[in-house]
């Protein structure tokens, strides 16, 4: 017997509320992010460790081929046109109101597109390879070969990537981030430790580049099985792929898209330009306080993550007022988050770099500058990734385009006209993309959700800035007491000010229910014994 295809969706939609009662993700946010920031440490952990073993093993030299290498292949990922960001959104959208035929429609198209975006990719990879000693042998000299090695490689990793990407979308769809960042990192533990182990053997460039191939693999095979495992229903068909929804994907991507170009110019255009003018040992070092910022903007950025389709879902179900609450919490959290850890890098940057690579990185200055620089970016990355959720994040996009395009425009100029430094490469990456993020941004998340700009501003900004005020003055206090011994200055400012900020964040910042949650679990494990 045929079920009518009313009563079929209506099943369908009851199937899913069985399953999950929150199928906005609303409820989840919080663990969302825990799992997100706990799978992520896996990679701040080998971003610690792979560019010293990879210093120390083959020179600083090598290290800035690595670096160069990774900046010219991320370019590739313009080829997807924003596809791949947008699946998570609209498996979300679709998911909620359970509209399951609409979802596989999606699905199929994405995949579709994104298949075709990864063979692309793979041609690029290799006449890339193929062009690289005619533009960079000067700058690369008898590194060439290696490099040309690394850009193939990576490159084809990337392109698996990017072809089995579609799935990661509907993990992230169903708001199974937790998943999505054990197997994701899990790979990259096994990836770590297959470098490591090379470079101990005395294997190049070439190997590592080869297992970050191998795991790529493993991880897209891995989330295929995960996909079809949690998305009840999920199915790929490719009669399901037609013009109407690639163009709907296509337009809605090119939006993600303007901001993914805007990085590419803020990040690897400039590290190409460092590399043209001043080689890749400069590249290595300019990276590295580069790096540490990348990590707090990663970290902000797994946060955020999780509001495009929870804001999706809730966009779905008309719910306006939850959206502007959320937006002001992730705000206002992300600068609660943020700020610590920019005072740290502003008053003893060059000691954190000092300890972790040794004394030819420690610079004062350059952490610093990134640090102050991409505080307004990483501040307001909620409120981009929310637009995005309400397919309203064009403006914003086009703002941070012609901001990156300003900041390169600098960066040439302060290079190849005046002939200075590094400081002014950092300096050039971070003015004008903090001037649209403080201005501009926030009169736009304003108008689009219809909220007070006096009022968002104060509801953000104030009560991060006085909590992390003591945390301030602790570290200024021992950076100046203990000017002779900087790092012990950085341990005590540290526990001092690290102790008080506890303190307050867990009386003030951290949410009810997640101080319940640990007060029963410490209730429990206690009482257990």
């Amino acid at each position: 017997m045929t079920v009518p295809p009313a009563q079929s969706s209506k099943l369908q939609l009851d199937q899913f509320r069985k399953r999950e009662s929150d199928l906005t993700g609303r409820e989840r946010l919080v663990s969302n992010v825990l799992f997100n920031w706990a799978a992520h440490f896996v990679f701040i952990v080998a971003g610690f460790i792979m560019p010293r073993m990879i210093d120390r093993r083959l020179g600083q030299e090598l290290l800035g081929v690595w670096d160069f290498a990774w900046s010219l292949v991320n370019y590739f990922t313009l080829v997807q046109a924003g596809v791949g960001s947008s699946v998570n959104r609209y498996v979300a959208k679709y998911r909620a109101i359970g509209d399951v035929s609409s979802l596989n429609r999606i699905v199929s198209t994405a995949f579709c597109i994104q298949t075709i975006a990864g063979m692309v990719v793979l041609g690029l990879t290799i006449g890339l390879a193929l062009i690289l000693p005619g533009l960079f042998s000067g700058q690369l000299g008898e590194n060439v070969l290696d490099a040309q090695w690394v850009v193939f490689l990576l490159g084809a990793s990337m392109a698996i990537e990017m072809s089995l990407g579609v799935f990661t979308g509907v993990l992230t769809g169903c708001h199974r981030w937790g998943l999505h960042g054990a197997t994701k990192s899990g790979w990259h533990v096994v990836m770590v430790a297959g470098m490591i182990t090379a470079l101990v053997f005395g294997s190049g460039l070439r190997s590592l580049s080869v297992i970050i191939l191998a795991g790529f693999t493993l991880t897209g095979i891995t989330h295929i099985i995960a996909a079809n495992h949690v998305c009840s229903g999920l199915r790929l068909r490719l009669s399901l792929v037609d013009r109407k929804t690639t163009r709907e994907l296509i337009l809605f991507g090119s939006k993600t898209l303007i901001p993914s170009v805007s990085n590419l110019l803020l990040n690897q255009t400039l590290n190409i330009l460092i590399v043209a003018y001043l080689g890749p040992t400069a590249l290595a070092l300019y990276a590295r306080p580069r790096s540490l910022v990348h990590h707090v903007n990663t970290l902000v950025n797994k946060m955020s993550h999780v509001l495009t389709p929870t804001t999706s879902s809730m966009q779905s179900i008309e719910n306006l007022d939850g959206i502007r609450e959320l937006s002001i919490k992730a705000t206002r959290y992300s600068l609660y988050f943020v700020l610590p850890i920019v005072l740290i890098l502003m008053v003893f940057g060059s000691e954190i770099l000092q300890v972790w690579m040794g004394p030819r990185y420690a610079n004062s200055l350059l952490p610093a500058i990134l640090a102050v620089g991409y505080l307004g970016t990483i501040m307001q990355m909620p409120a981009m990734k929310i637009l995005g959720g309400m397919n309203a994040h064009g403006r914003a996009g086009i703002a941070q385009f012609i901001a990156s395009v300003c900041s390169l425009g600098m960066a040439v100029f302060a290079l190849g006209s005046l002939g200075l430094g590094l400081k002014s490469v950092a300096i050039a990456a971070t003015l004008p993309l903090a001037v649209v993020n403080i201005g501009y941004l926030p009169l736009l998340i304003c108008s689009r959700l219809r909220l007070d700009l006096g009022k968002f501003f104060s509801s953000v900004t104030l009560r991060p800035a006085l909590h992390v005020l003591p945390f301030a003055v602790c570290l200024v206090l021992c950076r100046f007491a203990i000017s002779t011994n900087p790092l012990t200055g950085l341990v005590l400012g540290g526990s001092m000010g690290g102790g008080i900020l506890a303190v307050i964040y867990w009386l003030y910042v951290i949410p009810d229910r997640l101080k319940s949650a640990v007060a029963s679990y410490v209730v429990t494990r206690h009482f257990s014994r």
